[in-house]
């Protein structure tokens, strides 16, 4: 590769990064801000189900023959932090607390969910066999995470997760929630 060439890619790495660093602040905004509220992890889990769904509604709103790459990234790092708080502390704290089944399905829909997701992240990378229609995978997506977050997480089974924990395992869990979720780090 000749120096311009090189230049040139150095610059365009560089420019992803930063818009990679970029996207990663409104979620951990979120947090921040529900945390400063005095919000528990209900509040955090909130606060990043609706910065989903703007990443979402951007994905589906975006033209073009493939997903954005800068989109489906910036989904593909909220998801992961979210899924890895969610799987390793709320998960198991309904599993241990008489939830198991509800909890299986909230995996189950995890799993789900990946799949849609790697396929439009491959698709936005355009490697791997091409996504005809991404735009009704995306569709697709944002449906099944809004139910998910909003009918199953928010509506019905976190609620009576917090009914079941004492004012001490809240915390507890709360801590643990913000600690998984800060482990997940964006990479460019």
């Amino acid at each position: 590769m000749n120096a311009p060439s090189m230049h040139r890619r150095t610059l365009i790495l560089a420019a992803s990064a930063a818009a990679a660093a970029a996207a990663i602040i409104p979620l951990r905004e979120a947090v921040a801000q529900a945390e400063s509220a005095g919000g528990d992890w209900m509040a955090m889990v909130k606060a990043q189900h609706g910065a989903i769904a703007k990443t979402l509604d951007q994905l589906v709103a975006a033209k073009g023959d493939a997903p954005p790459r800068d989109v489906v990234e910036r989904l593909v790092y909220q998801l992961t932090a979210h899924a890895v708080a969610e799987e390793n502390v709320l998960y198991p704290a309904m599993a241990t607390n008489g939830m198991a089944d509800q909890s299986g399905q909230l995996y189950d829909e995890h799993a789900k969910a990946k799949i849609m997701l790697s396929a439009l992240h491959m698709a936005s990378m355009k490697e791997g066999k091409p996504l005809q229609n991404w735009r009704a995978t995306a569709t697709k997506l944002q449906s099944a995470i809004l139910q998910h977050a909003k009918e199953h997480e928010e509506s019905a089974m976190y609620p009576k997760l917090q009914e079941k924990l004492d004012a001490k395992q809240n915390q507890l869990i709360t801590a643990s929630y913000k600690q998984q979720f800060g482990s997940v780090q964006q990479t460019a």
